[in-house]
């Protein structure tokens, strides 16, 4: 049955009647169906540009404390995978300078509060010293990108013709309608946050690079560069795609638009970070003016 709610709400068909099922029966499909807008989620978790929990289609409310500690154990969980993640990994995180008997007793104490602030313990799931988000009840932003970033892999794994560039457009279009920015940016730098953060870009630009070298080839180069600047759009400090966009200019034979690229990337890191472009982009700069105008 939840195969079939899955198959019903993907094609439009008696979908209210369907959601209504999901909710009644509390119907879980084989595999969390996260790119299927019209589930209904009981949460949706948003980290990628800026943190959104929303119960249904609601924001969570909090006490007059503010979030505190709980959203910050939820953040650290995400951070690291948000599945089967040792608790003692998730203390030593949180309270990185105290004993072991403390810290648990902190995690302990700090999980009940995010347990009864989304209202229940099915959410946010405690087994054999292991905490994970229930993926029947949480959708993820993070977990539903990775599931479009591995059917752009499929895709692009297909043989030649199998797959329309159509099918490509819309595979990238909705990788980047989840990238709305790098993971919890504005957050502090703690190592798990920024490791995920890098991944989430890397994971992203590697199957876009793919996406867009196909349409070079297919002689869309406009498609290909439109690819990077939205990536860009999305996370301005995020210097690969400012590369991969030049490179992308530079074989179109566009060297003005790819020395225009640099500039912009040399602009914002220095107003912004108070640096320059890495020596690999400069390197692409230079084989730019090495060209000629």
């Amino acid at each position: 049955m939840a195969e079939l709610c899955v198959l019903a709400l993907r094609h439009g068909v008696e979908a209210e009647y369907a959601r209504m099922l999901v909710r009644a029966r509390r119907l879980v499909p084989r595999v969390a169906p996260l790119r299927l807008r019209d589930w209904p989620w009981p949460f949706h978790v948003r980290a990628l540009g800026r943190f959104e929990l929303l119960r249904g289609a609601a924001p969570v409310e909090f006490s007059g404390k503010g979030p505190g500690r709980p959203m910050e154990l939820l953040k650290v969980l995400l951070a690291l995978g948000g599945q089967d993640v040792r608790a003692d990994q998730i203390a030593d995180a949180l309270w990185p300078h105290v004993d072991a008997d403390y810290a648990h007793k902190s995690f302990t104490a700090t999980l009940h509060r995010l347990r009864r602030l989304l209202g229940g313990d099915d959410a946010v799931l405690l087994r054999d010293s292991r905490l994970s988000l229930n993926a029947a009840l949480v959708w993820v932003d993070g977990w539903a990108l990775e599931q479009v970033c591995a059917a752009i892999d499929e895709a692009l794994r297909a043989p030649a013709g199998a797959v329309q560039d159509a099918e490509l457009r819309v595979l990238a279009d909705e990788a980047l309608a989840l990238y709305r920015g790098p993971f919890l940016p504005d957050e502090s730098e703690q190592p798990a946050y920024i490791a995920c953060r890098e991944q989430a870009r890397m994971r992203l630009l590697r199957c876009l690079a793919r996406v867009a070298r196909r349409w070079e080839d297919a002689g869309q180069p406009e498609a290909a560069a439109d690819c990077y600047l939205r990536c860009i759009e999305a996370d301005p400090l995020f210097e690969a795609p400012y590369r991969n966009l030049m490179l992308s200019y530079q074989r179109a034979g566009d060297q003005v638009e790819a020395r225009a690229t640099y500039e912009r990337l040399r602009t914002i890191l220095q107003a912004r970070l108070k640096t320059a472009p890495s020596p690999e982009t400069q390197a692409v700069h230079a084989s730019l003016k090495a060209s000629g105008p």
